[in-house]
């Protein structure tokens, strides 16, 4: 986590190991047993070492090497007590066992520093902020302060792997920690997996022991229902929430959890249809799916917290977090009164700690904070994500200060507040990236909710490209989200949308439809939605887009003063392309956008000026495209904008053609029958040619979105079109295809409605590859399990030649 600062560096470089300050920590004996403070020590110690400190340990029995860190108040540090009886120190209550204050002593024989936490921990959080200090400053300074933290319960929703990633959370001042799913703890009355969850028991108490040892809660994560078959056939349970035996079986999956892992502090779950299963277990969606049940959302949702409550909190009085994000726009992560419906005064309210997202629906920006928060009296925590859904390759980091603090604003300074808790995504590097500097940003806020913004962001810029840069960086921090906001969002469709950024997603510009099929004829009609969207209001859409890349601009200018500033040649060349590539990026986005009107105003009006107008911004576009994918550390997907130009120059050459071949395309409907009806012959074709069919491969894995898997020879690759990227991917090639005309065939084992179909047929034009088309329908990831098998005669002897063009 702690990389080597530059003011560190430079006083290291100049002043050198022989010149080290010396600094001694004292300590009792009952502190320095304790492992939170190991850590915390071993901690400090890296960091000196980079600063050119020293710190050497002593016990407590009196005050004779300085300068010193006096740790601990009177109860737990007897040099504290004695410099309160001299009167040397005058400490104030602290009514948080977290908090601490810390005090700067000059004293004759040197200078004291004492750290005297609320209570043990809060000499260890104490500990950490000098670590800070030092960071940012390449030196221990002076430091007068109280501090303690604003919210109780402070969590990363990333599940943690080892004791790396504990001491990680520690670091970042969190108390609560994710471990294993409980799918991989519960003892199943089946096999292979009760034997496997014998040993994830074992990992996991050793995990939840170590974060029992840094005072940190340990809860199991997992999304719900996933579950094994044998436990819905041990209660004859249906999968229906109408049936009292389907509770039953929920309930038994938690009570057999806690029962075989007493070590763990509490659940947290997540419902809804983005569920997270493999093997041999199963999900289903009990909020909304269940045949033969009537029940209403609003008492679904509430039959499961309150059966799960009552296990986790009424049976074993645990913790029980749970998550309230769904993908939509109307349900409870969005809407209050829906919020209100489910979580009733029947819901109770010890130890349940309901989770929505900071926003009230997807991608932040042109949003308003959550308004689910506050609602009841339930008890709330927030959950805290990177606002770069955007980002592809070496893009320049977002700060997310100014728009978080507003939130937390709006939801503590009311009466009553229920909000107890926030998430960072806990990183695993430490970068300057955007999950780092978020993650850096609410470790701050959640201490301090009305801390200065760009004190923060001068302080990681410091701590990063040392503090002579640190002023300027700040700035340029402070400037990312104005010109992502404002250079990608197209601010008339962002308004009211569950995804306010409907054309990227993460480090793609999206095509829609089926582009290699219907030559881009429903990408065409998503993008005619958002120019009608926009059509009234164009003059100021275009005004805000080129504000977004005026910003950028005005960044990249302002960085050529700061750039000499930056002592580390790398990480100024580093910035310098980050902030470059964003410019690129923001081009794109915004040429795209101007394209996207002048073609529809085109096909409306026919004048020579407004073909013009199309020919001089498609060549734009196409100039800027291009030196986008020039710059270091490019990794996007260009689909959208090249399916754009593609219609666009179409256009240009022949309207009246262009938009013929486009009203001739087939529609998705059209394609997704044809699909239908070519995957009925595939079982057919199988059965005729059982002894001829070779097999070449097994795939499963997990989709969400729109993915090409191409086969040559023994050779797979993945082309990602669209959503989210393929996980738990695993695949065997048996054969390989041969390098001759061939028929390939899937064997659908698990997947969607829309199962796998070959897109391409291996032939002499593609080089004997096969192309198999994956389309995860409907919404939410999709588990799909297929065989690949070769028939040795050509698609147009078995009849499965497809003209698109009919």
């Amino acid at each position: 986590m702690f990389r080597l600062s530059f003011v560190c560096a430079f006083i290291f470089l100049f002043c050198g190991r022989l010149d080290a300050a010396t600094w001694s920590v004292y300590l009792s004996g009952q502190q320095h047993a304790e492992e939170a403070i190991k850590v915390s020590l071993d901690d400090l110690k890296q960091v000196g070492q980079d600063c050119a400190l020293d710190f050497s340990v002593e016990p407590d029995a009196q005050l004779q090497k300085f300068p010193a860190v006096v740790v601990g108040d009177k109860s737990r540090n007897k040099i504290t007590a004695e410099l309160i009886s001299k009167g040397l120190l005058d400490l104030k209550p602290i009514d948080n066992a977290e908090g601490y204050e810390i005090t700067t002593l000059n004293l004759t024989g040197g200078k004291v520093i004492v750290v005297s936490g609320g209570g043990l921990m809060g000499d260890v959080y104490g500990l950490y902020w000098l670590l800070d200090r030092m960071r940012v400053t390449g030196t221990l300074p002076e430091i007068n302060m109280v501090r303690k933290p604003a919210l109780e319960y402070r969590y990363t929703r990333v599940p943690v792997k080892n004791k790396k990633d504990i001491r990680n959370a520690l670091r970042y001042g969190l108390n609560t920690v994710y471990g294993d799913d409980p799918l991989n703890l519960i003892p199943w009355d089946a096999e292979p997996e009760k034997s496997e969850n014998q040993k994830h028991r074992a990992d996991t108490k050793e995990l939840a022991e170590y974060a029992h040892a840094l005072h940190m809660n340990f809860l199991s994560f997992g999304t719900d229902f996933t579950y094994h078959p044998s436990l819905l056939e041990e209660f004859g349970a249906t999968l229906t929430p109408s049936d009292p035996r389907f509770w039953d079986a929920v309930q038994a999956k938690y009570r057999r959890l806690l029962q075989s892992n007493p070590y763990l502090d509490g659940v947290a779950t997540f419902t809804g249809e983005e569920q997270r299963y493999w093997g041999n277990y199963r999900t289903f969606d009990m909020i909304h799916d269940g045949e033969g049940c009537d029940w209403s959302l609003q008492k679904r949702y509430r039959m499961f917290v309150t059966k799960v409550a009552d296990v986790v909190v009424g049976e074993f009085d645990k913790l029980h977090f749970h998550r309230t994000w769904i993908t939509n726009a109307f349900e409870q992560q969005s809407q209050a009164a829906v919020y209100k419906k489910i979580f009733t005064d029947e819901v109770p309210i010890r130890n349940l700690f309901l989770i929505p997202s900071f926003t009230q629906n997807d991608r932040w920006w042109h949003q308003v904070y959550n308004p689910t928060i506050n609602q009841t009296p339930h008890n709330m925590m927030v959950v805290f994500e990177q606002m770069d859904y955007h980002a592809g390759g070496n893009v320049f980091p977002v700060f997310p200060g100014q728009y978080f603090q507003g939130g937390l604003k709006t939801y503590m300074e009311v009466e009553n507040p229920n909000l107890k808790g926030a998430s960072l995504d806990l990183p695993s590097n430490s970068g300057w990236d955007s999950r780092c500097m978020t993650a850096y940003t609410v470790s701050r806020l959640e201490w301090d909710i009305n801390e200065d913004v760009r004190q923060i962001a001068e302080d990681f810029a410091a701590i990063h490209f040392g503090q002579k840069a640190a002023k300027g960086m700040a700035s340029l921090f402070l400037l990312s989200p104005v010109a992502y906001k404002y250079g990608l969002y197209i601010e008339p469709v962002a308004y009211g949308e569950f995804n306010s950024l409907p054309h990227i997603r993460v480090g793609m510009f999206v095509a829609e439809g089926y582009p290699r099929i219907d030559h881009g004829r429903e990408h065409l009609e998503f993008l005619r939605k958002i120019y009608l969207r926009c059509k009234p209001w164009e003059t100021e859409t275009l005004m805000y887009l080129d504000h977004g890349l005026s910003t950028i601009e005005s960044m990249l200018e302002q960085y050529k003063d700061i750039r000499p500033l930056i002592t580390d040649t790398k990480s100024a060349e580093d910035v310098g392309t980050s902030l470059d590539m964003t410019r690129h990026l923001i081009r794109t986005n915004n040429l795209y956008v101007k394209l996207m009107f002048a073609y529809f105003d085109y096909r409306e009006q026919r004048s020579d000026k407004c073909k013009a107008k199309l020919a001089a911004l498609a060549s734009d576009l196409k100039g800027t495209r291009d030196a986008f994918t020039q710059i270091p550390g490019f990794r996007y997907q260009l689909f959208g904008v090249d399916q754009l130009l593609q219609n666009a120059t179409e256009a240009i050459e022949d309207l009246d053609q262009a938009e013929k071949v486009v009203a001739n395309a087939p529609t998705s409907e059209v394609i997704e029958q044809v699909v239908a009806e070519q995957q009925k012959k595939y079982a057919e074709l199988l059965s005729q040619y059982e002894n001829d069919a070779v097999k070449i491969l097994h795939w499963e894995g997990r989709v969400d979105g729109r993915d090409i898997i191409k086969i040559h020879g023994d050779k797979l690759e993945i082309e990602h079109l669209r959503w989210d990227g393929m996980y738990f991917k695993d695949y065997e090639i048996l054969n390989p295809l041969p390098n001759k005309a061939v028929t390939v065939i899937p064997k659908d084992l698990e997947s969607r409605p829309m199962h796998p179909f070959i897109l391409e047929q291996p032939s002499k034009q593609n080089d004997y590859t096969v192309q198999v088309y994956l389309n995860d329908i409907p919404g939410g990831a999709g588990w799909c399990k297929f065989d690949l098998y070769f028939i040795p005669h050509t698609p147009d002897e078995l009849g499965l030649t497809i003209d698109w063009s009919k």
